[in-house]
């Protein structure tokens, strides 16, 4: 068996053991509620990461669609440029149809006052054959009246010599 002096030798060095026990006992204690904590911290860490990743998709997405919004606001702006150049262009196509109905209303005026003149000019040349006409059935009756005149006055000439030469 064991003497006093061992017994209290193992007393001691139970007793420190114990001591160191309990403080390897705290310090594992201590060493676990740091796991645990740093367990919770990582589960969150990793919550939160997951949370940032999904995020992230969702920023992602949403560039992607406000790119798809940036290209179709282009196209849009470029259908409107197009449709602004269309609309200018109907304009002026609006305006020269518009000049040229007034011209063509004026050509068409002028139009219609050249056929009247024309008309007018038909009529009077018209006239002037008609008076051309009777102008030389005049002239050939004044011609034929006067050679008739001229005939006659030489018959009366001779008839007057004639009697003339009777009475002599």
């Amino acid at each position: 068996m064991l003497t006093e002096e061992q017994i209290k030798k193992l007393i001691s060095a139970n007793e420190s053991l114990q001591v160191q026990l309990a403080d390897a006992n705290a310090i594992l204690a201590a060493r676990e509620q740091e796991i645990d904590f740093l367990s919770a911290e990582l589960a969150e860490s990793t919550a939160l990461r997951s949370k940032l990743d999904g995020q992230l998709d969702e920023i992602e997405s949403i560039r992607n669609r406000l790119g798809e919004k940036q290209q179709a606001a282009k196209g849009a702006e470029e259908r409107e440029i197009g449709l602004q150049h269309e609309l200018t262009e109907m304009a002026l196509l609006n305006r020269q149809y518009s000049e040229l109905m007034q011209d063509y209303a004026y050509l068409q005026s002028q139009f219609k006052e050249m056929q009247a003149r024309y008309l007018d000019l038909q009529q009077r040349s018209l006239q002037l054959e008609q008076a051309a006409s009777r102008i030389g059935e005049l002239e050939s009756l004044l011609e034929n009246s006067l050679q008739e005149r001229d005939s006659l006055k030489e018959r009366l000439r001779i008839l007057q010599d004639s009697n003339f030469l009777k009475e002599i």
